[in-house]
């Protein structure tokens, strides 16, 4: 036995030694029992302690389990089941509080009601014919006139249910499903049932009256029997109710009632401190502890409070730079490196775009200067004849300018693409300025024309509906990342279709307050709806795992909210298709 051991006897023995006696009038017994099969009792007139059993192990009784913190977790005040302590011989019902420190389960303080005399008069038959029995709300019998010796060697725990008596089972379903206190009717048994319920123990009190008596005798004789049956049970009732009422609630539902209050958190609590004795002594120590705790926990609150709002505020801002860096490096990442390819493509192309022309020369003055040679010399020798013959003359004089003339569309069409790279990239201008809307459209479509052909009979056809648009003041390198980022999420959708033509439609046009509006549309299969209101959020993707990095959309709506200054929407409806629109002012001044 350690130190806090010895010290919670000590408190408690002084305590029922002071209290014990007081309550003796009202209470059988008064006793605080610890986890450690500690009993510190006072039974007036009995040595309770010295004639248990040697071998009683109080944590396992059922006055000590109901009130543990894995049977009454809310640390509210019990009633045990009716139980025979074999100690004494007596029939009784207790009142438990469980003790805790803080968090720490202690022990109980409880008191004992006997109810020897109760069931005496419970099960002695006041008038021939009737009976009545009490038994509590999950069916377990606490008194009937013809099953006491059973409910005895049942320890008080002999259920309803378990008797194979559908009369009673009856009884008992009655009675619990009677939302108020009254006499009501069983027909199946012909039977009047007057139920009151019992608070506290949760017990009905029954009067069980037989309609056949109301046959026997005239309805004067009926009227003042069933009378004198109510007056009785009421008499007999409101005692059992003034006992179990003023017995508990008068001395320790005041203490334990706030105890359990600031055990749970509560610390608004209202407790008489004008007493001038030791319970007003302790009910004002409880009231100074109960300010104290309410106004540290408030303290602690507000200041967690503050800070989880300080770490969410800084943990959104992060997660969106986190997402504008990692997006802004990989676009610049992107634009370099078309920029490279652009200019390293161009020299090559430069060099043979400005040969094809010199070559195209040569090649007429030499067609002209063969021409000369067969007609002064139509006659060759025989083995130039047949060398003639040999490489097809005739074809490479009709096919040659052919090849240079592909030669050179071939050559404008690298220097086209070329030129859509470097719109795309656009690392040679300045951050803001001046542009063509289309171009960056479509040199964004050039960037990824290779993603508009799905295989080699089909093709994601695009329709340009552009309006007339004014040069726009913006960032045209960002621009063209929300249209890529667009027109990537609309060729992912139209791939999960395979039932109809797939088609992407973009088009353009000026609103009201000098504004432009750019809408890109698909066919595929839309978004749900549970998803649609999450897409510009950061990380949020429905591609699997491994395809999205759920950054495009976010990006995107950062550049044309804040950037631009405009709004980014989508309109869209699972199985019919993604609408993205597109606005910001004609200048951003």
């Amino acid at each position: 036995m350690n130190v806090e051991d010895k010290r919670l006897i000590v408190i408690a023995y002084n305590l029922i030694g002071a209290y014990g006696l007081a309550w003796s009038n009202r209470f059988a017994g008064t006793y605080f029992d610890s986890k450690k099969n500690i009993d510190i009792s006072y039974w007036k007139g009995k040595a309770w302690g010295l004639e248990a059993p040697a071998n009683l192990y109080i944590p396992n009784e059922e006055y000590f389990t109901v009130a543990t913190p894995e049977n009454n977790p809310e640390k509210k005040p019990v009633f045990t089941k009716l139980y025979l302590d074999t100690t004494i011989n007596t029939w009784m019902v207790s009142a438990i509080l469980p003790i805790y420190n803080d968090n720490d389960f202690l022990g109980i303080v409880g008191h004992d009601i006997v109810l020897t005399d109760l069931m005496k008069s419970t099960t002695n038959k006041k008038l021939p014919g009737t009976y009545n029995i009490i038994f509590r709300n999950d069916g377990v019998l606490i008194a009937h006139p013809s099953l006491t010796e059973k409910i005895k060697r049942n320890q008080g725990k002999l259920n309803i249910t378990e008797l194979n008596n559908s009369e009673l089972s009856r009884i008992y379903e009655l009675a619990k499903h009677n939302s108020s206190n009254n006499v009501i009717e069983n027909h199946q048994d012909q039977l009047y049932l007057a139920i009151t319920k019992i608070d506290g123990p949760d017990w009905y009190f029954v009067t069980v009256y037989p309609k056949s008596l109301l046959f026997e005798s005239a309805f004067n004789t009926f009227i003042f029997i069933l009378f004198s049956g109510i007056s009785i049970l009421a008499v007999v009732i409101w005692l059992l109710l003034s006992v179990l009422r003023k017995q508990v609630a008068t001395p320790l539902s005041e203490l334990t009632h706030t105890i359990s209050k600031i055990s749970a958190g509560e610390f608004d609590i209202n407790i008489d401190v004008n007493r001038l004795d030791e319970i007003g002594q302790l009910a004002s120590a409880f009231k100074k502890m109960a300010m104290e705790l309410s106004n540290s926990f408030n303290e602690l609150e507000s200041r967690v409070e503050e800070r989880t709002i300080e770490l969410q505020k800084a943990l959104c801002d992060l997660r969106q730079t986190q997402a504008q860096i990692l997006q802004a490096e990989k676009m610049s990442a992107l634009g370099q490196m078309v920029a490279g390819i652009a200019h390293e493509i161009n020299n090559p192309v430069s060099f043979i775009y400005g040969n094809i022309t010199h070559i195209e020369a040569y090649t007429v003055n030499l067609l002209e200067l063969l021409e000369s040679y067969q007609e002064y010399f139509p006659n060759p020798p025989s083995a130039l004849k047949q060398l003639i013959e040999k490489v097809d003359l005739e074809f490479i004089e009709e096919d040659l300018p052919k090849l240079i003339n592909s030669m050179k569309v071939g050559a404008n069409r690298i220097s086209d693409i070329v030129q859509s790279l470097r719109s795309f990239s656009r690392l040679d201008e300045a951050e803001c300025k001046e542009v063509n809307i289309h171009e960056g459209i479509d040199s964004t479509l050039l960037m990824i024309q290779h993603r508009l052909k799905i295989d080699s009979s089909t093709d994601i056809e695009v329709i340009k509906e552009y309006g007339e648009l004014p040069l726009v003041k913006c960032y045209a390198k960002q621009l063209n990342q929300v249209f890529l980022h667009i027109l990537n999420n609309a060729i992912d959708a139209l791939n999960e279709i395979t039932t109809k033509s797939r088609i992407i439609k973009i088009s353009t046009q000026v609103i009201e307050n000098n504004w432009i509006q750019i809408c890109i549309t698909d066919n595929g299969i839309g978004i749900k709806h549970e998803d649609s209101k999450h897409l510009f959020e950061p990380f949020f993707t429905t591609k699997p795992v491994g395809k999205g990095a759920g950054l495009g959309l976010s990006i995107s709506y950062q550049i044309i909210a804040k950037t631009h200054r405009g709004k980014l929407t989508c309109d869209s409806k699972y199985g019919n298709g993604t609408k993205f629109v597109i606005t910001i002012p004609v200048s951003m001044a």
